[in-house]
Formats: C-alpha cells, sequence, structure tokens
C-alpha cells in the first residue's frame, strides 16, 4: 500500500533541492505494469520524445502543458491518455504526476526513463 499524500510532499521536495529540478520514483513494478511518480519545478521540461506504450498521466498536482501536435495543459485531478506521439512536457508550476504504462512483452527493462531539460 501507497500512501499517495506522503508520496506527493516527498517527490516535490526532492524536486525542488534537485540541481535538475526533477525526481522520479517507480511506485509499482509488477509484471507489464509499471507506476511511476515524476516531480518538476516549475519550468523544468521533459526532453521531446515518443513513446507506443500505453500510458496515462494523472496529474496529482500542479499543471503541465504537454507540446505535441496539437498541445493541452493538463491541471490538478486531470488524468490523460498520452497518444503516441512526439512531445514534450513543461512544468507550469510545480507538479507531481503519475505515470501509468504497460511496456509490451519485447521491453526492456528500464525503458521507461526520463530525460530532462533544465529550466528555460
Amino acid at each position: 500500500m501507497v500512501a499517495l499524500t506522503n508520496v506527493i510532499t516527498l517527490a516535490i521536495d526532492r524536486a525542488r533541492e534537485a540541481a535538475d529540478g526533477h525526481f522520479t520514483q517507480h511506485l509499482v513494478r509488477t509484471g507489464p505494469l509499471q507506476q511511476t511518480v515524476i516531480a518538476l519545478r516549475e519550468g523544468v521540461r521533459l526532453a521531446e520524445h515518443e513513446s507506443d506504450v500505453p500510458a496515462t498521466i494523472y496529474i496529482l498536482r500542479g499543471a503541465i502543458r504537454v507540446d505535441a501536435a496539437e498541445p493541452f495543459v493538463l491541471q490538478s485531478g486531470t488524468l490523460h491518455e498520452m497518444p503516441p506521439q512526439r512531445r514534450s512536457v513543461e512544468a507550469i508550476q510545480d507538479t507531481v504526476l503519475l505515470l501509468t504504462a504497460v511496456p509490451g512483452p519485447g521491453s526492456v527493462e528500464g525503458e521507461d526513463v526520463v530525460h530532462v531539460l533544465p529550466p528555460a
């Protein structure tokens, strides 16, 4: 069992302390299911990437802008299925999100590495 309230507080505190403004913690890695908490300090951008792995993002706190073919903003309390297209993500507030992914059987362990760009 995971107390998300505690995880959210710890994650954003660690992101604020980190030189790159980012903190990641795997919560669930069982079978194909992977759930990861990602905390981003305001202004931090995840590098542009593409994934064909089925995934959702749930914004636990804060807000992000997803730059894709059709950009959109996700705010606290929003659950969104991530489309399989090139995208980057920028925190427009200090943000904690829950990334849920189900890599296929051919996926490599650790393939869900998040690349972070420093604040602009």
